[in-house]
């Protein structure tokens, strides 16, 4: 018996408001326009399932291919998660660097960098800050105690700081987390070509970058290994489960063939 109230009714077929709660908006009004379009696509399945039922030819016809369909996929289901248990159980989630620098090195031609990336010292700081000067002296100089001043300053003032100078970051994902795009930095060739240190301002913040190495897709070099690592990772334990999945049927075909449970005739 359902406690919610009802939203709508097609016969006796009912549709009732916790069957509609999940990913609903939290403003009331978008709420209600959203229950309302749920309830109006439901009710239009209803309606057509009704329909086809009330033509014994149409389901004559098509009825035994629905049903075969339907065995069919809840076949393909159980086998899924069956095997998808199985190589849970049997598999593990890491993989060395050693296995991800040995691919890298045997694939390279499909790592090709197609967008921008750079090293180096990216910052947005608020406008009316003090001690701007002082900062960009700190981001150009390689002293350990400056860099020291750095960090302290970033972590009471500045909106996004980005200080690992070793680790290739992206141009487009600066851009995006820094909100910076005067200068045609949609260009990445011509800003980063052209400026090894960039201060920019509108009007709540300022955006410092300093760039000490950067590379282009245009010049149709292979990414480094630190980019692609994770992208090597998801194909490497791809690759594992497949090969998974293979032994698991080779293994139950040949026990079935031994026991007899399975018997392949060959004409």
């Amino acid at each position: 018996m359902q406690s919610s109230s009802l939203v709508a009714q097609v016969s006796k077929q009912c549709l009732y408001a916790a069957d509609v709660e999940e990913g609903l908006p939290a403003d009331s009004s978008e709420r209600n326009i959203a229950i309302n379009r749920y309830a109006e696509a439901w009710a239009c399945k209803q309606l057509l399932v009704a329909e086809g039922m009330k033509h014994s030819s149409f389901q004559q016809q098509l009825m035994p291919a629905i049903e075969q369909q339907v065995a069919t996929y809840k076949e393909d289901l159980l086998v899924h998660h069956f095997l998808d248990d199985r190589v849970k159980r049997a598999s593990h989630n890491e993989v060395s660097l050693e296995e991800i620098t040995a691919y890298y090195k045997g694939k390279q031609d499909d790592f090709m960098l197609n967008h921008a990336i750079v090293k180096g010292l990216f910052l947005v700081i608020p406008k009316r800050t003090r001690g701007v000067n002082a900062v960009k002296s700190w981001m150009l100089s390689s002293s350990a105690a400056d860099r020291k001043k750095l960090k302290d300053y970033c972590k009471r003032h500045a909106q996004v700081a980005l200080l690992e100078e070793d680790k290739w970051v992206s141009w487009e994902s600066i851009l995006a987390r820094m909100n910076y795009y005067p200068l045609g930095s949609n260009d990445p060739t011509r800003v980063v070509k052209t400026n090894k240190f960039i201060h920019a301002a509108d009007r709540k913040c300022l955006y410092l970058l300093k760039i000490n190495q950067y590379k282009l897709a245009e010049e149709k070099a292979t990414a480094p290994l630190e980019v692609v690592a994770d992208r090597i990772k998801a194909i490497i334990l791809h690759k594992r489960k497949l090969k998974l999945i293979k032994e698991i049927k080779a293994n139950l075909l040949r026990e079935a063939k031994k026991n007899h449970t399975c018997v392949i005739h060959v004409q």
